[in-house]
């Protein structure tokens, strides 16, 4: 890291050190850009103590002063991150600390620590509050290491599986640098961040790039309307946001404010959201198109989304390449769209010491599974997905990753996930199950109270169920594949 990005936050703090850098929505607590890099010197200080150069960090908390502090402290040391947020499940926690033999876990918030994180040596916790942190600003050369520092996000993937992508300082320098010039982001500017940290879309966009110019942020964990609405039209300028919250914050909307900039991004913003929320606040939004993978990959105003400096996007032909077909890439036309970025990835790394996956590429660019046109002129029309993950809230699931929990079940026989749209925007998770004695209603009311509990305490907010019903069979191809999408039009989309 990020070299570049530590250098240009470095140098806002020493241009206004007591401007305010983060302001949490929820307690009204401020911390100014000063106070945000003494922390971190602290943190990295620690850190140099207690851990190997080439430890992985898992960062734990919700965003705020003390997840800047910490993200500062992990790149700047030149160490491996892996931010993993509160919402995130105690079993997925778990399996990302073992799988990357995490060496340390900062805490960024010592009122919500991982309760049953593992103790076992050499893991420690740091609680990144200035509170109990000894400042020392005379350290800022600890600061200095950034270009060996890596980052670890998790994604959805393209095939049908989870993985965690891993990025280098100068992947991450690039993706801040393309989002403050696409967005035109400037020092004045204060951002409203209600995006998970751990995600691609919460992490670029509310920390790498305000951070960058040394804009201010206004957090808050997740958008409830009454709080969001209020800091939107407080001085907030720019809002980073997904469909669902567009919607919610269209029915309220106060022209005159001063917020100059929305825009989504999770999945294609529909007209008549775009429109509904212009027409509440008065301000342009926008539509980006990007990948935990690549970065930012289009941006555009009403359906004119072009492809951003530094990127080629291509499209390569739909094939059955089980048949042994090979897709052929084309500069324009239709099929499923390929990237190559400055911004890319180095590839997938599940495990802390596996090789480096650089996942499904074709003639050099990423295969992002995303179904799209590209035209002439430069503009990418996104028209569905290739592959079987689906958003809720701006958050991806696996139905794949949903199923195996779920099947833990010992009634369940079959099982399938498949997305439930509520409205145009609201997306929430069905699952159809086969399942022995689902013709006793009583036996059907068990297991649904069984399912329930078992995605309240093994899967995150955003994966689990929202319905759930039974069939008799589930549609099958004759060698078994589950036809997903014959599924859908058999359960309709309203909520049964």
């Amino acid at each position: 890291m990020a070299a570049e990005l530590i250098a240009d936050f470095i140098a806002t703090v020493e241009r206004a050190p007591d401007r305010i850098a983060m302001l949490d929505v929820a307690s009204g607590r401020t911390m100014t850009r000063a106070s945000i890099l003494r922390d971190a010197v602290a943190i990295a200080g620690r850190l140099d103590d207690l851990a190997p150069e080439d430890a992985v960090v898992m960062l734990h908390g919700p965003g705020g002063p003390g997840y800047w502090s910490g993200l500062l402290a992990i790149f700047g040391t030149g160490r491996r991150l892996l931010p993993v947020g509160i919402e995130t499940s105690a079993r997925d926690r778990a399996k990302l600390h073992a799988a990357h033999r995490v060496d340390v876990v900062v805490e960024t918030d010592p009122q919500r620590p991982w309760a049953e994180a593992p103790v076992a040596s050499p893991l420690h916790h740091l609680h990144a509050d200035a509170a109990s942190i000894p400042l020392d600003t005379g350290g800022i050369d600890r600061l200095g290491r950034g270009r060996a520092a890596s980052l670890l996000l998790r994604s959805s993937g393209t095939t049908g599986r989870p993985s965690v992508a891993l990025r280098t300082a100068a992947a991450i320098d690039r993706v801040s640098k393309t989002l403050v010039d696409v967005l035109e982001l400037h020092e004045a500017d204060e951002m409203l961040a209600t995006l998970p940290m751990q995600h691609a879309y919460g992490i670029e966009h509310g920390v790498f790039a305000p951070m960058r110019v040394g804009a201010m942020v206004r957090h808050q964990a997740g958008f409830d309307l009454g709080p969001g609405v209020e800091a939107l039209g407080n001085g907030v300028t720019v809002f980073p946001g997904v469909p669902v919250t567009l919607e919610a914050a269209s029915r309220v909307g106060r022209r005159g404010s001063a917020l100059r900039l929305a825009y989504s991004a999770g999945s294609s913003l529909p007209a008549s959201v775009r429109e509904g929320f212009e027409a509440a606040w008065g301000c342009p939004t926008g539509n980006l198109y990007g990948a935990t993978e690549l970065g930012t990959i289009a941006f555009g105003f009403g359906g004119d989304d072009r492809v951003v400096s530094g990127v080629s996007v291509r499209v390569a032909s739909v094939v059955d390449e089980d048949a042994g077909e090979i897709p052929v890439t084309t500069e324009t036309g239709a099929g499923e769209l390929v990237v190559r970025s400055d911004a890319m990835f180095a590839g997938y790394q599940d495990t802390r010491n596996a090789t480096v996956d650089p996942g499904r590429r074709i003639d050099g660019h990423f295969r992002t599974g995303d179904l799209g046109t590209v035209r002439k002129d430069g503009r990418v029309e996104i028209t569905g997905r290739a592959k079987i993950q689906f958003d809720v809230g701006g958050l991806k699931v696996n139905p794949a990753e949903v199923e195996s929990v779920l099947m833990e079940h010992p009634a369940i026989r079959e099982i399938a996930v498949v997305p439930l749209p509520l409205t145009e925007t609201v997306t929430r998770v069905r699952v159809v199950v086969v399942a022995a004695n689902a013709g006793d209603p009583a036996s059907r009311q068990a297991i649904q109270r069984d399912l329930a509990a078992i995605a309240k305490r093994e899967l995150a907010p955003h994966q689990r169920p929202r319905t759930c019903d039974f069939l008799d069979e589930l549609p099958r191809t004759l060698t078994g594949k589950l036809l997903r999408g014959k599924l859908m039009e058999m359960m309709g989309g309203s909520d049964g």
